[in-house]
C-alpha cells in the first residue's frame, strides 16, 4: 500500500446495517447488505478526484434517460395516427378510445448518445384516456468524464413509474404526465477507482406536458418537462496510512431542479416518411450540498451547510430528424447539434459535440 490517500466509499444503508448487526460475521454483513441494496456494490476504493467532481458534472445530469427521452422525442407517422385516428372523436370532445375495455402495450426504445447507450422496454396499461406505465433502462454503456478521459459501466438504471391523462380532438393532442423516479440504479458504481453512477440515488418527481397540433401535411410538437430532484446521502471514509488516521465525510445533496423544452415542426414527405426540424433547451438550477467531517484523532466536527455544488447550466441544441414507418413501426433518426452551452462550473467537463 502506498502513502496515497485512499477513499473508501460506503453507502448510508450499509452503515446503518452494521450498527444493528455488529455481532454477525463480516461475510454475513456483506451478504445481507448486497441483497438489501438490489445487489449494488457497497464498498469501494476510490481515487480522490471522484466525489465532488462528479457532483458538479453537468454532463452526468443532462444525459440521464428520463431527460433525454423528452428532448429527443419526435412522434413518428404511426404514433401520430394512433393519437388522432383512434375511435370516433368529435371536434372539441375528449377522446374516448377504450370505453369498455383495457389494454396493455409494450414498446422498445434504444437511446444512443455520446455518453450513454441504453435499452428501455416501457410497459403501459391503458384505460380510456388514462395511462399507467413502468420503465427501467438498462445501460449497455454509461460514461462519465474525468481529467484522464472517460470511464464506463453497464447495468440497470433508475425505475420510472408514470401516470398520464390525454385530451384529443381531430387537430389537437395533449397529454399531462406525472412520474416518480425510484433510485434502483447503482449510484455508487465503481470502475477502477472512479465513480460511474447508473442512477441519481434520490426519489425524483417529473411533471411534463406533450402537445401536438395536427394538420394534413404537417404537425407541430412541443414537450415541456420539469424535474423536482430529491435528496441523496453519501458517506466517505478517508484513510491516512502514515498515522492510521481516519476521516469521515458525510454529504447531503439536493441535485438542482431541471426544466426542459423540446419543440419541432414535422413535414410529411410520403405516407411512410417525414422530416423534422426543431430545437431543445435545458436549464438546471444549482441545488445545494451540506457536508460534515469528523476525525479519529480529535473531536472536531466541521460542517458546511447548503453550499453550492455548481450544477447550474443552460444548454440549447438545434435538431434534425427523419422518421420512417416500416410495417407499422416508427424508426426515428435524430441529429442534435449543440449551439449554446453555459455552465456555472468551469471544472472537468467534456466539450458538447454533434
Amino acid at each position: 500500500m502506498t502513502n496515497d490517500v485512499i477513499i473508501q466509499y460506503i453507502c448510508t444503508k450499509l452503515i446503518d446495517q452494521i450498527n444493528m448487526i455488529k455481532k454477525i460475521p463480516v461475510f454475513l454483513v456483506a451478504l445481507i447488505s448486497v441483497s438489501v441494496l438490489f445487489s449494488q456494490e457497497v464498498e469501494m476504493y476510490l481515487i480522490p478526484e471522484n466525489v465532488e467532481t462528479l457532483i458538479s458534472n453537468s454532463e452526468n445530469i443532462y444525459t440521464e434517460p428520463v431527460l433525454q427521452d423528452d428532448i429527443v422525442d419526435f412522434p413518428g407517422i404511426t404514433e401520430t395516427k394512433d393519437r388522432f385516428n383512434e375511435g370516433d372523436v368529435d371536434d372539441g370532445d375528449i377522446a374516448d378510445t377504450e370505453d369498455f375495455f383495457t389494454m396493455f402495450d409494450l414498446d422498445a426504445e434504444f437511446g444512443w448518445s455520446k455518453t450513454s447507450k441504453y435499452l428501455n422496454l416501457p410497459v403501459a396499461y391503458f384505460y380510456n384516456n388514462f395511462e399507467l406505465s413502468l420503465s427501467i433502462p438498462f445501460y449497455l454503456q454509461k460514461q462519465v468524464y474525468y481529467s484522464h478521459g472517460y470511464v464506463s459501466a453497464t447495468g440497470m438504471g433508475d425505475l420510472l413509474l408514470s401516470g398520464s391523462w390525454k385530451y384529443r380532438t381531430p387537430m389537437i393532442f395533449d397529454r399531462v404526465i406525472g412520474s416518480v423516479s425510484f433510485p434502483t440504479g447503482n449510484e455508487n458504481k465503481n470502475v477502477d477507482g472512479y465513480l460511474c453512477p447508473l442512477g441519481t440515488g434520490s426519489y425524483d418527481l417529473i411533471l411534463s406536458n406533450q402537445f401536438q397540433l395536427n394538420k394534413p401535411n404537417y404537425t407541430v410538437n412541443t414537450i415541456l418537462t420539469y424535474r423536482f430532484s430529491g435528496k441523496s446521502d453519501r458517506k466517505i471514509i478517508i484513510s491516512y496510512p502514515d498515522f492510521s488516521g481516519i476521516e469521515q465525510i458525510t454529504y447531503n445533496l439536493t441535485q438542482g431542479h431541471t426544466f426542459a423544452l423540446n419543440s419541432s415542426y414535422n413535414r410529411y414527405i410520403t405516407n411512410y416518411l417525414s422530416v423534422f426540424g426543431g430545437f431543445s433547451l435545458m436549464r438546471n438550477t444549482s441545488g445545494k450540498i451540506s457536508k460534515e467531517q469528523t476525525f479519529s484523532w480529535n473531536t472536531d466536527i466541521l460542517r458546511t451547510e447548503d453550499s453550492n455544488p455548481f450544477q447550474e447550466f443552460f444548454i440549447a441544441d438545434v435538431k434534425l430528424a427523419v422518421a420512417a414507418t416500416v410495417f407499422g413501426t416508427d424508426i426515428v433518426f435524430v441529429l442534435s447539434q449543440p449551439v449554446y452551452t453555459w455552465r456555472l462550473n468551469d471544472g472537468i467537463e467534456d466539450t458538447r459535440k454533434l
